[in-house]
């Protein structure tokens, strides 16, 4: 098979598993029934169902946050009223982004690849299936600790002080973000070396569809992103422990969550969004039934977009007072990773207009998702533009919130269109349309509101901790109230979304033989 001649989008992912149990069945794992199952299965499909149902949980947690955090922006309430204090605000503005991150849209689309990406390229199973089922079991025990222990007066530094029990909450938050980033890079590992060494025979790393290609990508920019988030996580536990803590180990003020703050910006905030580039060539490719003309353009494309995510050498806490983000690297970068998603976008254009026009298969959920998670990136590459053009002077406002939230929900939309599109493997069944249409629906307004709202915000000088502004105008309120009602779209969609992770969880522990759920056991 020529490179011109490679699927850039699969066939019927049914009929595509069951050609990969086909060809794994010798040697495939036993299924297990009931609740065992998840503990000591070696299937890859069920470790990949218990990150996506466990994830889309932590993510409907999460949302509720940020409806909170919005809404104490609205008035007349404070901090004090909803939070109980100003070191609790700060509290849940922080988990609001690192739960996004390392609870909700990585493991979610690490999951999904755990049960795809083995039947894409005609695998029996993931490389290291029992190290795929460890990383599961540590992460969620890490993130039990760090949800734990943030709810529990922890967190990632305060603002007002703290004490002795505060303190010592807050080196808990840090071990379990430290468990949960590595058990992120243990299965993103298992993910690559899958792709790398069990492809099917003739396929060439450069064939494989665009998705498995996608998720290469990003598990090698986490690889060489996470552990630089690690280490700092290590030094400001050694400080804070120590006797006595050097300054930038101070639980009494932001200087923690300054250390790692960068893993929610430019240009790392981009590295859980590189799937979203695969997912869109291969549900749209499937939705109109077109192969693309230009291949070697999706390849490229997400191998560019997952190169200017790399993150890590953008951090400045160190630094000071020379900033990284005042430097040409900085702002070619944050340039530069619109031309990735701008090409994905006239890949995928292409492929709508060389395929199927039929109204059923453009507006399945798979087609919507995929095309609103791709738009909402692009929107988000086109406020990051902004953000790094010296002239608007937005590095320090809530425009940097706009780019957060842009990607994080451009990453959820593209996520809704695999599991609609993946549905038999990852379900063990097909989902109904009508939801899923409504749940990208909110995604893609809700995310429009939010970036949006902040991007205005951030023009009129809004500082990147917004709370309610004692002095606020009518024009502030609007743009409060239109964030508050963003937050509120996407918390229900969300919410919607849990049944989803209930069908997804129960068919992890159902026990068929490998091939009958429409997944390569």
């Amino acid at each position: 098979m020529t490179l011109t001649d490679s699927p850039t989008t699969e066939a019927d992912p049914a009929a595509e598993a069951e050609a990969a149990a086909a060809v794994g069945a010798v040697g495939a794992p036993s299924p297990v029934e009931g609740l065992a199952r998840p503990v000591v299965t070696s299937d890859s499909t069920v470790v990949g169902r218990l990150f996506v149902g466990v994830s889309l949980l932590f993510g409907a947690g999460t949302a509720v946050i940020g409806v909170l955090l919005a809404l104490e922006r609205l008035g007349p309430s404070s901090p004090s009223d909803i939070f109980g204090g100003l070191n609790s605000y700060f509290r849940m503005w922080t988990l609001y982004r690192a739960s996004f991150v390392l609870l909700v849209v990585m493991p979610l689309l690490l999951g999904v690849a755990m049960t795809v990406v083995p039947t894409q390229i005609g695998a029996a199973n993931l490389a290291f299936p029992r190290a795929a089922l460890a990383s599961f079991w540590s992460w969620l025990i890490g993130a039990v600790i760090l949800v734990a222990s943030a709810l529990a007066d922890g967190g990632w530094g305060a603002l007002d002080g703290v004490t002795a029990r505060e303190s010592d909450a807050m080196a808990l938050t840090l071990l379990g973000t430290a468990m949960v980033i590595f058990s992120i890079l243990v299965g993103a590992l298992t993910v690559a070396t899958t792709v790398i060494s069990s492809r099917a025979a003739g396929m060439s790393l450069l064939e494989v569809p665009a998705f498995a290609w996608s998720m290469l990508v990003a598990a090698a920019v986490w690889l060489l992103t996470l552990p630089v988030a690690v280490a700092n996580i290590v030094l400001v536990y050694a400080d804070l422990r120590g006797r006595p803590a050097v300054a930038f180990g101070r639980a009494e003020g932001p200087d923690i969550w300054m250390q790692i703050d960068w893993l929610v910006e430019q240009p790392a905030v981009y590295a859980m969004a590189v799937p979203v580039l695969g997912v869109a060539v291969d549900a749209v490719g499937r939705a109109v039934g077109a192969k693309s003309a230009l291949p070697e353009a999706a390849v490229v494309a997400a191998g560019l977009f997952g190169l200017l995510a790399v993150g890590g050498w953008s951090q400045d806490y160190f630094t000071a007072p020379n900033d990284h983000r005042d430097g040409l690297v900085y702002v070619v970068v944050g340039l530069a990773v619109i031309v990735p998603v701008a090409a994905t976008l006239g890949a995928v254009a292409e492929l709508v207009f060389r395929g199927s026009k039929a109204p059923d298969r453009l507006s399945s959920t798979r087609f919507v998702g995929a095309v609103a998670g791709l738009l909402l990136l692009a929107g988000a590459t086109g406020v990051g533009a902004l953000r790094v053009i010296e002239p608007f002077d937005l590095l320090e406002t809530v425009a940097t919130t706009a780019v957060f939230n842009a990607v994080a929900v451009a990453s959820l939309a593209a996520a809704a269109a695999a599991l609609w599109h993946w549905a038999p493997s990852l379900a063990g069944g097909d989902l109904d349309e009508a939801p899923g249409r409504a749940t990208v629906a909110l995604l893609l307004v809700g995310g429009v509101l939010l970036a949006v709202s902040d991007l205005v915000s951030g023009l009129r000088g809004t500082a990147d901790l917004p709370m309610r502004a004692v002095d606020a105008d009518t024009l502030d309120r609007l743009l409060d109230s239109a964030a508050f009602a963003g937050s509120a779209l996407v918390a229900l969609a969300l919410l919607a979304m849990v049944r989803v992770a209930a069908s997804v969880l129960r068919a992890s522990v159902t026990a068929v033989p490998p091939g009958e759920d429409g997944a390569a056991a």
